[in-house]
């Protein structure tokens, strides 16, 4: 039998297993109930119907799964009850359609926030029926609601108009709360939004996200708080412009903050100096420029965003008349309390100032001094240097790259790629263990389904205890200038308004002096 004759044969095989299974006539059956949104409780321990999976069995801890019934058109996810065993499908609306996500996600915070215990419908913001989901819309569009009215329209609008007022760092907290925002509830009517359907999307906030790719680590209390401000932000800037009335800010307002019960421990984790030992292993595998960022950052106790986009024309050499003075200084014109209108000067004394200098010889005025553009074509330049093979022989220089890179290296670097940067150097200062190594050519999937959970639970201990972060360098610093200078010489360093803060936050107390005085006293 020839190629083209298998493929009729197979053609054919497939067009009459679907006629007989009535699939194309009940798909395309413009009488099918083509958006039944919610569902009914199983009778008994009936199983789960032809065509869909088994459902999450008494006390397993997986997800229930987005599943679709082809024959209807439509998308469910079944749950189980942790106490009595029973199952209830929830129908969410036309498959893969962002209104059916977003029910999906909330049925599941529903079902968590009950200790998964069946929710019911009007918990999951789901109708009983189609036709009541149509008369819903026909009620918000009446009223001037419909697509222009919801949560995902207005969060478009507050991106455009927030991102830019506000730090990077602020501003990727805004957009991933929005995102989760968008994702939950995106399609839902500004004015039904509640109080509930918060404390829903908190619930999602507090519990993470597994199977999201790459995978979202549940929020610390306090993380979770700051993003509910967010939320509630949101609203307020809605009701200035009149998109919603501002008795739906003030219900939002009325939820309260997670607090923290007693006896228990603080879920986030205080940011502790690096030692000097793990920065003296991480710096020779680290590029000149950013080398010099770290060495920077111990000196003047700068945060990273201050210095990453330094330029040659943000520095002040001169003293005042004239001549190079001892002491440089830079007044960033973004910083963390610039929006509080607090000034901010970093100053550089003379080991700072020789480690400046050769970033300054023959580069622009406005250019960045560090710029990872260079440090790659450095970095080629020395691997060009070290090969063995002789030129004319091999790959040429060049004919192995590729001529458009989906992520080109930038001019400047940003506080993420500083942390990356960092990052890479220390998984050089410390290689994981063998079997827990990605493999040349491996998926990140590939690699966490052969070391499995423990693997992976392995590899983020070794990084918590190998891997630190600029942020930490700051505290390196403000430490240190406490112990030698005093605590008011580090506020001043610091930028800090007042000592308390950088007692109380920044600069770790100096223990062995306590431990002196309770040789001498104790």
């Amino acid at each position: 039998m020839s190629g083209k004759e298998r493929r009729k044969s197979t053609h054919k095989q497939l067009e009459k297993g679907s006629k007989e299974g009535g699939l194309r006539a009940r798909t395309c059956d413009p009488l099918a109930p083509k958006a039944q949104v919610a569902g009914s409780t199983r009778a008994g321990d009936r199983g789960p119907r032809s065509g869909a999976p088994k459902a999450t069995s008494r006390g397993s801890s997986k997800t229930p799964a987005y599943r679709a019934r082809p024959e209807y058109g439509q998308a469910i996810v079944t749950l189980t009850d942790k106490t009595s065993g029973a199952r209830r499908d929830y129908w969410l609306g036309e498959v893969g359609s962002p209104e059916s996500r977003e029910r999906y996600y909330r049925t599941l915070a529903a079902w968590e926030s009950r200790g998964r215990t069946l929710p019911t419908f009007e918990e999951c913001g789901l109708v009983p029926t189609f036709h009541a989901m149509k008369r819903r819309r026909a009620e918000l569009n009446a009223t001037g609601g419909g697509t222009r009215g919801t949560i995902a329209a207005a969060l478009l609008l507050h991106w455009r108009e927030v991102k830019d007022t506000v730090s990077s760092k602020r501003a990727n907290a805004i957009k991933v709360t929005l995102r989760l925002l968008r994702e939950m509830d995106g399609s839902t009517a500004m004015k039904d939004y509640g109080p509930n359907r918060l404390r829903l999307l908190r619930e999602r906030m507090r519990s993470g996200d597994a199977d999201s790719d790459p995978p979202r680590e549940p929020w610390s209390r306090r993380t979770t708080n700051e993003r509910v401000r967010i939320v509630q932000a949101f609203f307020r800037w809605a009701v200035a412009r009149e998109m919603v009335h501002e008795s739906v800010a003030r219900a939002l307002e009325m939820v309260d903050p997670l607090k923290r019960r007693r006896g228990e421990a603080d879920d986030r984790k205080k940011v502790l100096p690096v030692t000097q030992d793990l920065i003296d292993a991480t710096l020779p595998h680290c590029s000149r420029q950013v080398r010099a960022l770290i060495e920077l950052q111990l000196l003047t106790g700068a945060r990273p965003g201050e210095l990453v986009g330094l330029r040659a024309i943000d520095i002040t050499t001169e003293s005042g008349h004239g001549v190079e003075g001892e002491v440089w200084t830079y007044e960033p014109d973004q910083h963390k309390n610039a929006h509080r209108s607090q000034s901010r000067t970093i100053h550089f004394g003379p080991k700072a100032q020789g480690i400046l200098r050769p970033f300054l010889a023959s580069r622009p005025l406005d250019a960045p001094l560090f710029s990872p553009r260079e440090a790659e074509e450095e970095r080629r330049d020395a691997a060009t240097a070290a090969r063995s093979v002789p030129v004319g022989y091999g790959n040429g220089r060049g004919t192995n790259r590729s001529r458009t890179p989906k992520r080109p290296p930038g001019d400047s670097y940003d506080v993420c790629s500083y942390r990356r940067a960092i990052w890479r150097a220390c998984d050089w200062a410390f290689p994981l263990p063998r079997e827990l190594r990605r493999k040349k050519g491996e998926t990140a999937a590939a690699w966490r389904e052969r070391v499995g959970d423990e693997g992976v639970a392995e590899v983020e201990r070794w990084r918590e205890i190998h891997r630190w972060s600029p942020n930490q360098l700051r505290h390196t610093a403000a430490t240190r200038i406490r112990k030698e200078h005093g605590l008011e010489a580090a506020a001043l360093i610091l930028g800090h308004a007042s000592a308390e803060i950088t007692d109380a936050v920044y600069a770790e107390r100096d223990h062995g002096k306590a431990a002196r005085v309770a040789r001498a006293y104790g």
